[in-house]
């Protein structure tokens, strides 16, 4: 089972009675009122009389208007941070001194990883993040003072997000290779007793070049180019030597598949490294730049309406066909959903991406169960690893004089790399326009 490694939850704390507020309120008629309280970190509970409590959530909404009568559409980003704010007083003769004490313990920091705690008689405890608070004193209501304090509910915390992230990381690995092997024990049962060679060989022949030709559109050193062109000359291979078996082309498929991926990975971190030399050195050139991983992702991304051009004049070249071609979706989804997980992008693209890898995964024949299974633990995989990354939203400035890119950088804090790679920027010296970025 596929699980998220979060122990947060945003769900409502248990009340002290659902049932009867008035249990709520006080246990039994000669038990005290129940008080509202705060405690911080490690410290003392400090009680307080509650005038009034507000709570406040939400959806992140990213509203999209279109201009001649297309109206809008909306979409929903996230769960906004649930917001509290409890109003109430402090009184008695030492009002004073544990008016002190509140302002003290709402002083001490909290945060995820070290929560407060507000204690509702009607809600329950929360775990929370003090944000503001207001003390009140009115000079004609002597021995009372009036408290407002808002605090945001605390959420995961960075270590939680980053354990999950790992583990997500993991469980899609699993995932993956969990598919690739469901997917070639399905193209050899479907092909057992129901074959035809050349239709088999010249499919891969296909297949071979539309992988060749994936690798066109990739930048990398030539010793990384030559890795993965000996991965898809595999299947040539294997046409070559007239091998007749469908695991074994299936096989050399997802290898292929496979040493792209890793390759796009190499080129990536290659990247980086350059970028951390370059930091460390007098270098004014910045690293180079690549689209690879887009354009890898995509053509991956379009094999939702992948058609082998091969004769299918009889049932056995017909379901030989149709076995390569589902063959060939799967294994696009097994090189797409870990591509689009190592790209560093902003939210609405990886929101596009997965839409796409929605429609390929329809387009997939899952009707042996342990593909339906392996695909479906793949998407459940890769939802919980992009839900667990902090993924930017962009926004859009206009500049209408023509600026400098760096200029442009600075004034947005967006990293010149980043605006080059969500912009077409062909003069860093003369930038007008919409920018977009991050």
């Amino acid at each position: 089972m596929i699980k998220t490694g979060l122990k947060f939850d945003a769900a409502l704390p248990d009340p002290y009675n659902a049932v009867n507020w008035r249990e709520a309120y006080r246990s039994e008629k000669s038990d005290k009122p129940r008080n509202a309280s705060y405690q911080a970190p490690g410290g003392e509970t400090v009680n307080f009389i509650q005038e009034s409590f507000k709570f406040s959530g939400g959806q992140a909404l990213d509203t999209a208007e279109y201009p001649f009568g297309g109206l809008w559409s909306v979409e929903r980003l996230n769960e906004k941070p649930q917001a509290l704010t409890v109003t109430g007083f402090l009184r008695g003769i030492d009002y004073i001194n544990r008016r002190n004490t509140l302002i003290e313990a709402l002083r001490v920091r909290t945060d995820d990883e070290n929560p407060g705690f507000i204690d509702l008689p009607f809600w329950g405890r929360f775990p929370v993040v003090v944000q503001s608070y207001d003390i009140d004193e009115k000079t004609q209501d002597q021995g009372q003072c009036g408290i407002s304090i808002t605090f945001t509910r605390a959420g995961a915390t960075v270590n939680e997000r980053f354990t999950s992230l790992s583990n997500a990381k993991t469980q899609m690995d699993n995932a993956a290779a969990n598919l690739k092997s469901a997917a070639i024990g399905d193209f050899v049962k479907k092909l057992n007793n129901l074959i035809d060679i050349q239709t088999l060989m010249a499919g891969f022949g296909k297949i071979k070049s539309i992988l060749a030709s994936i690798v066109g559109n990739i930048q990398a050193a030539q010793t990384t180019l030559n890795v993965i062109t000996a991965e898809i000359n595999g299947i040539t291979s294997l046409i070559a030597q007239g091998i007749r078996s469908p695991g074994e082309f299936a096989s050399a498929l997802f290898n292929a598949a496979a040493s792209i991926v890793a390759g796009l990975s190499e080129i990536k971190n290659s990247v980086e490294s350059y970028t951390n030399l370059s930091e460390g050195s007098a270098s004014a050139y910045s690293p180079p730049q690549s689209n690879s991983e887009k354009k890898a992702v995509l053509l991956f991304l379009s094999a939702k309406k992948y058609k082998i051009d091969v004769p299918a004049a009889t049932v056995a070249q017909q379901n030989t066909k149709s076995a390569m071609e589902n063959l060939y979706k799967t294994a696009a989804l097994f090189a797409a959903s870990q591509i689009i997980t190592e790209m560093d992008i902003s939210y609405q693209k990886t929101s596009t991406y997965w839409n796409l890898l929605q429609e390929l995964e329809l387009s997939i024949d899952k009707e042996d169960s342990a593909v339906y299974t392996s695909v479906e633990d793949l998407r459940i995989a890769i939802s919980i690893f992009l839900s667990s990354r902090t993924l930017n939203t962009e926004a859009i400035k206009q500049f209408p004089a023509p600026l400098p890119l760096l200029y442009i950088a600075q004034y947005l804090g967006c990293d010149e790399a980043k605006l080059r790679e969500l912009n077409s920027i062909a003069d860093s010296f003369i930038v007008t326009g919409d920018v977009v970025y991050v």
